[in-house]
């Protein structure tokens, strides 16, 4: 069984544990001790009763066996057995106690309680607790001259009454002190443990608002919970330092790269248009200027889809996206398959996908996006007119797992790390590129939460596995 989880609780039980444990053994002690002292106070007042009636009684038989007095008349205010007692008798001792008298003869008297049938004649001088008549009965036993003997005896029913109030006693103040206890110690933790609880306020404050400028308020707890509460407010000042200066770098970075597609895009559009128009012409006859023009006309080209990129890698850094809807994915896959054997006619490309999901709560556009690269880096990279196969599925863990292989020439495990970075081309690389594609897809499946990995493919060259959490999959 475990315990509370709050630290007030906690505080609380163990408060409770500590001062019932004190109590228990104290009203252990109380109640040991009374029963001893009681019986100990008995056990003296039985001695006493013996010796009084001993010496009240005095030579109580004379030499003949004949009690003094006559046979009818015994000593003391004793009755014989089945007689009528003397009331106010010196030797009678009281209605919770008797007195008896045993003659060497089998011959008794006895004085006070009645004696309980076969009451037994316990060792002389020995103080001992019997049970008879359905009773226990604290007794002891004298000899006396010629044989005889004196036995007093004590119902212990009092002691044993008083010995069970006081345990119920005990046991009422036990649970009164545990339920005192509970209630003062959880109202002293709450007001102990308030600064502690401002912390965690704050604390989810933050996480909920992402605001860093919150501060948590100190100078009015315990000194421990103080300096705690400074060096709180002074990691949120580091990250809030920390997290305006990254901000300002990535927008930045952000708007060079927007404005700069946006200012490129037009004079290159131009001068394309410019160069197609020149190509067109046939004024041209001169090989080497044909040849220029159409060095011009690929560098543009070049240019205008570095631009594209650039704009593309901003959009997949500016994270997640304003709005989403949702997207099938496999339907998306079976469009970008098709666009591809569009533009790699030579590239077999295939699709392994469910009839319909699983559904994603995206920007439509951004998946399209990442998609285009992939394909496009395996159609360029990959073998010449080479397969091309995409793969969709929902992973075990809820989410859904897109793949794209090649049978190309993949790229060495040892780089797979360097190539998701910017501008960044592999080793043995072939054709036109950038080094953005892969950076771009990867940037675009971090929006999500999701990852991009590298692995080796089925087919003999490079696998690229973009993996969307469940928390975007669409319900």
């Amino acid at each position: 069984m475990t315990g509370p989880k709050s630290l007030t609780g906690r505080v609380t039980m163990a408060a409770v544990a500590a001062v019932g444990g004190a109590l228990l053994v104290a009203g252990l002690a109380v109640i040991i001790f009374s029963a001893r002292s009681d019986q100990a106070q008995l056990d003296r007042d039985l001695i006493r009763l013996a010796r009084q009636v001993d010496r009240r009684a005095g030579p109580v038989f004379s030499p003949s066996g004949q009690p003094r007095g006559g046979p009818d008349r015994p000593p003391g205010g004793m009755m014989r057995n089945g007689g009528q007692p003397r009331r106010n008798g010196p030797l009678e001792p009281g209605a919770d106690r008797f007195t008896r008298v045993v003659l060497a003869s089998g011959q008794s008297f006895s004085g006070g309680a009645a004696v309980p049938a076969n009451f037994p004649l316990t060792t002389a001088g020995e103080l001992v607790t019997v049970s008879a008549g359905g009773e226990d009965w604290r007794t002891l036993v004298k000899d006396l001259r010629d044989g005889d003997r004196l036995q007093v005896a004590a119902r212990l029913s009092g002691i044993q009454d008083g010995a069970k109030r006081l345990r119920i006693v005990v046991v009422a103040a036990l649970l009164g002190a545990l339920l005192a206890t509970a209630l003062i110690t959880r109202s002293l933790a709450r007001l102990a443990l308030g600064p502690l609880r401002r912390l965690a306020t704050t604390a989810d404050q933050v996480a909920a608002t992402a605001d860093l400028s919150v501060r948590v308020p100190t100078g009015d707890g315990p000194e421990e919970i103080d300096e705690l509460a400074a060096d709180i407010n002074a990691m949120l000042s580091r990250l809030q330092r920390s997290a305006s200066e990254r901000e300002a770098a990535l927008t930045s970075a952000r708007r060079f790269a927007a404005d700069a597609g946006h200012e490129l895009r037009n004079p290159l559009t131009s001068l394309r248009a410019n160069l197609s128009l020149i190509e067109r012409s046939g004024k041209l006859g001169d090989a080497d200027v044909q040849a220029a023009v159409t060095a011009c006309a690929g560098d543009s080209a070049r240019l205008a889809a570095l631009v594209d990129q650039l704009q593309q890698l901003a959009r997949g850094e500016a994270g997640p996206p304003a709005t989403s809807e949702q997207v099938d994915l496999s339907e998306l896959a079976d469009t970008a398959v098709v666009a591809l054997a569009a533009r790699f006619p030579g590239v077999t490309a295939a699709l392994r996908a469910p009839q319909s999901g699983p559904l994603v709560n995206a920007e439509e556009e951004s998946l399209r996006m990442m998609l285009d690269n992939l394909l496009d880096n395996a159609a360029l990279h990959g073998r010449p007119d080479g397969k091309v196969e995409v793969v969709i599925e929902a992973s075990t863990s809820g989410g859904a797992v897109l793949e794209v292989n090649d049978d190309g020439p993949g790229i060495p495990e040892d780089q797979r790390t360097a190539v998701l970075e910017r501008f960044v081309r592999g080793e043995g690389a072939r054709g036109a590129g950038t080094g953005l594609g892969l950076a771009i897809a990867a940037a675009q499946a971090a929006r999500y939460g999701g990852s991009l990995t590298l692995g080796a493919s089925p087919l003999g060259g490079l696998q690229v596995r973009v993996v969307i959490p469940s928390s975007t999959i669409g319900r």
